[in-house]
C-alpha cells in the first residue's frame, strides 16, 4: 500500500508541477505583453479581472477545494485575515478584487516577485521601520476606492489559533473612513487541521510547493464576517480587538464543523459494517 501511495504521490507531483510551470509561463507572458501595451499606449490597465482568473486557476493546480461562508462586502474597504501560508493570497484573490501586502523579500523571489509587483502588491519591511509610509499608502489606496487585504498578525502561523492583531496599519481604514471586513481562513484534511499547508519558520518555498503538489486536495474554508464600520471606534487598538474576536470565533466554528463532519463519517462507516 505504501509503495502505491508513493507512486500516486510522484504522479500527482509530476502532473501538478508541470501545470504549475505552464501556469507561470502563461501568466508571465500575459503580464509582459500587457506591460508592453501599457508602455506603448501610456496608460495603465486594470488587472483585477486577470488576477482573479489566474488565481482561480492556480488554486485548482494546488488542489485547493474552497468553500465560502458568508458574503464579501460589496463596497470598497479593508479586509483582514488570519495568516497561515502564502496560499492564503491566491485563495482570497480568487474571489475578491483586491490588492495585498507582502513582505519585502517576496519582491526578490525569481519570477514570482516580478508577477507580484505587476499586480500591484504593496511590499512591507519586517518590523515597524516603514509603518508610517505603508499606512499612508494604504490610506490613499482605500480613499481611491480600492480593496486592500492586510494580515494583521504580521506573520504566518500553524493555523491552530489566531495571534494578536497589530493595530498600526488598521488606522488607515479609520483615516480613509472605509469599513473593515474580517475573514477567517482554515485548512482541513480528513476532518483535521492540516499540518502541511502552513508556511512557517525558515520553510523553503520550492520545497513547500512540492510537498503541496504531491498531496491530495485540501479543504479550505473562507468565512466572511459582518463588516465593521469605522464609526464604531476611532481607536486602531479597539478595532483590532473587535476584528480579532471575529476571526477567532470563526476559526472555532470551522474547527467544530469539521470535527462534527468527521464524527458523522466515522459513525456512518461503522453502521455499514
Amino acid at each position: 500500500m505504501k509503495r502505491m501511495e508513493r507512486i500516486a504521490a510522484s504522479l500527482r507531483l509530476f502532473t501538478r508541477l508541470s501545470a504549475f510551470v505552464g501556469f507561470l509561463m502563461l501568466s508571465t507572458t500575459t503580464l509582459l505583453l500587457l506591460r508592453i501595451v501599457e508602455l506603448c499606449s501610456g496608460r495603465r490597465f486594470d488587472r483585477a479581472t486577470l488576477v482573479n482568473v489566474y488565481c482561480i486557476r492556480l488554486c485548482r493546480i494546488l488542489g485547493m477545494h474552497i468553500q465560502t461562508h458568508g458574503q464579501a462586502m460589496e463596497c470598497s474597504g479593508m479586509h483582514v485575515c488570519n495568516h497561515v501560508s502564502w496560499t492564503d493570497i491566491p485563495i482570497l484573490a480568487a474571489g475578491l478584487p483586491l490588492r495585498f501586502l507582502a513582505k519585502r523579500e517576496v519582491a526578490s523571489w525569481p519570477l514570482i516577485g516580478w508577477i507580484t509587483r505587476q499586480v500591484g502588491t504593496i511590499f512591507v519591511k519586517r518590523g515597524a521601520g516603514d509603518c508610517a509610509a505603508v499606512r499612508q499608502k494604504l490610506t490613499s489606496v482605500l480613499a481611491a476606492g480600492e480593496c486592500v487585504l492586510v494580515f494583521p498578525e504580521g506573520t504566518t502561523t500553524a493555523g491552530a489559533g489566531v495571534r494578536p492583531f497589530h493595530p498600526r496599519l488598521l488606522g488607515a481604514a479609520i483615516t480613509a473612513r472605509r469599513p473593515v471586513q474580517a475573514i477567517t481562513i482554515a485548512y482541513h484534511r480528513d476532518g483535521q487541521p492540516d499540518c502541511l499547508v502552513p508556511f512557517i519558520g525558515d520553510d523553503d518555498f520550492v520545497a513547500h510547493l512540492c510537498r503541496l503538489l504531491a498531496k491530495p486536495a485540501v479543504q479550505v474554508d473562507v468565512m466572511f464576517h459582518p463588516p465593521v464600520a469605522v464609526s464604531v471606534t476611532e481607536s486602531p487598538r479597539e478595532l483590532a480587538r473587535i476584528l480579532h474576536q471575529q476571526v477567532s470565533t470563526g476559526l472555532e466554528t470551522l474547527r467544530e464543523k469539521h470535527h462534527w463532519e468527521a464524527f458523522c463519517r466515522a459513525e456512518s462507516g461503522r453502521a455499514m459494517v
